[in-house]
């Protein structure tokens, strides 16, 4: 009697869970307590989900496509347990209706981030300025999260609002004892990445953040979930199109000419073709990296910030500026030294140079447009050379590196203040650097070394600066290799190396460039 009533209790509880499991046509048990269901195209393959804790069920995102009563039904009949809250990686005024359906049904608290909940709510959204539009009083059962917050009786899931992000509003939910993560919208994983309203800079410092919590399952807000590695490469994704879109500004190239001129290759794809960017996005990321978003985005210096700040424009056309970046940022990272990159050189302005106290610069004077009718060109204007010279005179530090002298107006204050000037160059060979002075601060600590660069063989103004380094070829050909002096109240160091990754990576020539970055802020 026993082993027929266990048999038909068996049954009767396959049967149940197959129909609960039916509702989805993608759904998988990713842990013993996490839940993920996807859902179609029409709903941009997005995913929703739930976490099983003691004290119920926590829904992640909503069911699009399905209705409350029937999902609420499947959780828990195959849960065993109630739901009791929502927790919502993002969501707009379309899903209203979904969410108040949610409630009216059992779900008595709902967890968003500030601006999701503006977004659901049609409040307004933050002005351009960056003014934060006043939240009104949210209704019972609203709870606006605006800083990591662990939930649950155990403190098992962790809620991040990651508003930096999208001005529509996101977050990302962490199960702790699961080792799942919920990206919403940091993470896409085939639909293609809808780039409006984003920061992509931000993004990929929130990426970085999430790939250090070491996830053993992701689930990106749209399309195929897995592993960690979709938290790579979405970050892959962000860096190229920036690298593409920043290579593709710093040469000064025609802006009608980006959606044709920029093309991913399919390893940075998931769902080729269909998450090819269109030109929309490309537009996106133009005007992040162009004026009067660059060079300082939607986070300018703040009067009260006590550290030190860099305007460091980078990037022509030898030089690709994704990889003068990735030199460049060890050296501020090291320093404590915030750096606020651009490849346009309309951020070059006497108001930009205001808000920063350091001035980096590691491109060279020519514009190349590669367009018809469009000869190459000299950038730099008068008014630029001059805010320059006055930010140095007034007490600011300048680090010119590399071809920063080169093809700059001839005989202008640009290079006057600079105190030398860009005559050519030997083959990229390895060479030489020696220290002829190992007493100035920006030389200390630094040895001797060879490396693989273009040896520069610039003429200085020997009677105004104070010669730190030469360099030496295999032909025994010498020539300066970097110096310093203090113009009126500021300070300027030209070092002449970087222009490959070898050489902006070398130790000593990281040192090199730390030492001056100290030296010329002050420290």
């Amino acid at each position: 009697m026993f082993f027929r009533l266990s048999t038909l209790g068996l049954v009767l509880c396959l049967l149940g869970q197959s129909q609960a499991a039916a509702a989805w046509p993608h759904h998988e048990k990713l842990a013993p307590d996490v839940h993920v269901i996807g859902y179609a195209d029409r709903y941009r393959s997005a995913n929703s989900g739930w976490i099983e804790t003691d004290e119920g069920v926590w829904l992640v995102d909503l069911p699009r496509g399905q209705g409350a009563v029937e999902y609420l039904g499947a959780v828990k009949e195959m849960s065993g347990k109630p739901a009791i809250a929502l927790l919502l990686t993002h969501a707009t005024r379309e899903d209203a209706p979904l969410v108040e359906e949610l409630q009216e049904h059992g779900v008595k608290q709902i967890y968003l981030s500030p601006a999701t909940y503006k977004s659901l709510a049609s409040l307004p959204a933050p002005s351009p300025a960056g003014d934060k539009a006043t939240l009104t009083a949210p209704p019972a059962g609203y709870n606006v999260v605006s800083q990591e917050t662990k939930l649950g009786e155990r403190k098992q899931i962790t809620f991040s609002p990651c508003d930096e992000i999208s001005t529509v509003g996101a977050a990302v939910i962490f199960a702790e004892r699961a080792e799942t993560l919920f990206a919403g919208p940091a993470v896409y994983h085939g639909p293609r990445v809808q780039l409006s309203g984003s920061d992509t800079a931000a993004w990929r410092e929130r990426l970085a953040e999430l790939a250090q919590r070491k996830p053993a399952h992701v689930v990106p807000g749209c399309g195929s979930w897995g592993t960690a590695a979709a938290i790579a490469r979405q970050d892959r994704f962000l860096a190229e199109l920036q690298r593409q879109v920043g290579y593709f500004i710093a040469q000064g190239r025609p802006r009608e000419l980006l959606a044709s001129a920029i093309s991913l290759a399919p390893e940075f794809l998931v769902w080729m073709p269909y998450d090819t960017p269109l030109a929309e996005d490309l537009e996106h990321v133009y005007q992040e990296l162009t004026v009067p978003q660059a060079p300082f985005g939607r986070n300018p210096p703040q009067p009260n910030d006590k550290r030190a700040h860099a305007l460091v424009l980078i990037g022509d056309q030898p030089h690709e500026p994704s990889h003068v970046e990735e030199g460049l940022r060890p050296v501020f990272a090291a320093t404590g030294v915030v750096p606020h990159f651009t490849v346009d050189v309309r951020a070059l302005s006497a108001e930009n140079l205001a808000r920063v106290q350091l001035l980096v610069i590691l491109r060279d004077g020519l514009m190349r447009p590669q367009a018809a009718g469009q000869p190459d060109y000299v950038w730099m204007t008068r008014e630029q050379e001059q805010a320059v010279v006055d930010f140095v005179h007034r007490g600011g530090g300048f680090l010119n590196l590399h071809n920063s002298m080169g093809i700059y107006p001839e005989d202008g204050p640009y290079l006057r203040l600079v105190g030398g000037r860009y005559v050519g160059h030997g083959p990229l060979e390895r060479f030489r650097v020696e220290v002829v002075d190992r007493e100035h601060p920006v030389t200390r600590g630094v040895e001797d070394f060879s490396v693989a660069d273009e040896q520069h063989t610039p003429p200085y103004d020997s009677e105004r600066v104070h010669l730190l380094l030469r360099n030496r070829a295999d032909d025994g050909q010498t020539a300066a290799a970097g110096w310093a002096y203090e113009p009126g109240k500021g300070r300027l160091c030209h070092l002449a190396n970087g222009h490959t990754r070898e050489a902006l990576a070398h130790p000593m020539y990281q040192r090199l460039m730390q030492n001056a970055v100290r030296w010329c802020v002050g420290k």
